[in-house]
């Protein structure tokens, strides 16, 4: 594991040291639907292949909720391009000033609006009961729900597709 860790590490310091010549334009928008944002994604990348590959892999924006959008400055980019080992002197950043990024919510473990079985676990008690997601979120994330049997809202992590468990 550690030897292909390390192979990929010269990969990318070798694509970043040849990255000169390499243009990122950036878009003015841009859909995703995962949380993770990539330069691809968000931008047309031109230059030597290996640079191109490099630079389209590099992560722009973690942590974007279903849902949620995310507005990217060049600025940002430039600063995951430095972050992800590339001399953002060798990189040419045109286009937009900023990309506004949006993640579709159908890509999400719970969607907004969808029924979902609720769970509370206190020591050897749980007790289960239907609900409606008011928010859409990927496993781990903390959205709001609504049980139907009380009508309250409640906040709640999402454990799976269709199951939260309530947050205390």
């Amino acid at each position: 594991m550690r030897a292909l860790m390390a192979l990929v590490l010269v990969a990318v310091v070798a694509a970043a040291a040849s990255a000169g010549g390499a243009v990122v334009r950036l878009r003015s928008a841009a859909r995703v639907e995962a949380a993770e944002v990539t330069l691809g994604q968000v931008a047309s990348v031109s230059g030597p292949d290996r640079a191109v590959r490099a630079l389209q892999a590099v992560v722009v924006a973690e942590g974007l909720r279903p849902g949620g959008v995310v507005r990217i400055t060049s600025e940002d980019v430039r600063v995951a391009l430095r972050e992800a080992g590339f001399d953002p002197g060798a990189v040419t950043v045109t286009g937009a000033r900023e990309v506004v990024v949006r993640r579709e919510e159908g890509s999400a473990a719970v969607r907004r609006g969808a029924s979902v079985r609720v769970v509370a676990a206190v020591g050897a008690v749980r007790v289960s009961a239907g609900g409606v997601a008011l928010e859409a979120g990927d496993a781990g994330d903390v959205v709001r729900v609504r049980v139907l049997a009380t009508r309250k809202e409640v906040l709640a992590r999402v454990v799976q597709p269709g199951l939260v468990a309530v947050v205390f």
